[in-house]
């Protein structure tokens, strides 16, 4: 069975400027120091805030995920698709492709936003931060989605990703990456981590998927 993981932020939705100003609060309460906000997310990459935390705040960094997830999600930010997007998964889904959303967002977070912006109901499921122990670069999240349509063969799954933890993810687990170049915040980096494919556009991945399958 074909299917294909999307990772979220940067991928199918645009919630870089939102993210950035919720890590600049969360650091700055916590730390007491000035923050760039953009430079914060550039660390965050493909990884979760709990990780990011961490590495910033040692023992201490519950404190910094509560501040940033109530600036997050209670701060007024648009969501929409990036252009190109819903055509894509409308065309999917027509296709009995399965998809599900892999996220480094916790799961009730991303199926909000899902929800909010109207592409719910294109995914099967959503596996966010909270639904493994480990998360990406590591495959686990990649192998949860895999388990959730009882894939056996992961070569049929394809992993569209904005970052180089998305694509080590993918390789890692076996399946098809696909670097998702139209949001990507370091296309360099993903590009460094040798994706099986590149999509400048969201139609480039409906013509890869294409391709794959056809031969």
């Amino acid at each position: 069975m074909t299917a294909v993981f999307w990772d979220l932020d940067d991928t199918l939705i645009n919630t870089y400027g939102a993210r950035a100003r919720a890590l600049q609060e969360a650091y700055e309460q916590c730390c007491g120091l000035k923050a760039d906000g953009r430079a914060l997310c550039q660390q965050l990459g493909g990884g979760g805030v709990e990780e990011l935390a961490q590495r910033l705040l040692g023992e201490n960094y519950r404190r910094f995920v509560e501040i940033y997830r109530s600036r997050y999600y209670g701060q007024p930010r648009p969501i929409a698709p990036y252009e190109g997007v819903t055509p894509v998964l409308e065309t999917l889904m027509a296709s009995n492709i399965p998809m599900i959303v892999i996220t480094s967002k916790v799961s009730w977070g991303a199926t909000e936003e899902l929800e909010r912006c109207g592409l719910l109901p294109y995914f099967h499921s959503v596996v966010g931060v909270d639904d493994t122990a480990l998360h990406t670069p590591e495959p686990d999240p990649v192998i949860e989605a895999l388990d959730r349509l009882m894939i056996i063969e992961p070569e049929n799954a394809f992993v569209v990703g904005d970052s180089a933890e998305d694509m080590s993810a993918a390789q890692e687990a076996g399946c098809r990456s696909i670097a998702a170049l139209w949001g990507a915040t370091a296309a360099a980096e993903v590009l460094n981590a040798g994706p099986e494919f590149e999509a400048e556009q969201p139609l480039d991945v409906l013509q890869i998927i294409r391709e794959v399958v056809a031969s």
